[in-house]
């Protein structure tokens, strides 16, 4: 488990990630992050294209799923 500091940012709050969980979600600048909720108080960060990837991915298996 990774522990982040909530810091002050503007008139806003936020966190700095680790290089190696930068490298993990291979986020840059400028990129968009998802956090979401997976219940019990428990959340998952996930990079916006690896979100997207496994969209896509669901979606390529229902076609697949309709051909046969």
């Amino acid at each position: 488990m990774t522990e982040l500091k909530v810091t002050r940012v503007g008139k806003g709050l936020g966190l700095e990630l680790p290089q190696e969980i930068v490298e993990q979600l291979h986020l840059g600048a400028g990129d968009n992050i998802c956090l979401e909720n997976i219940g019990h108080g428990c959340f998952r960060l996930r990079s916006q294209t690896d979100m997207q990837a496994e969209q896509i991915a669901l979606i390529e298996g229902y076609m697949h799923e309709e051909d046969a």
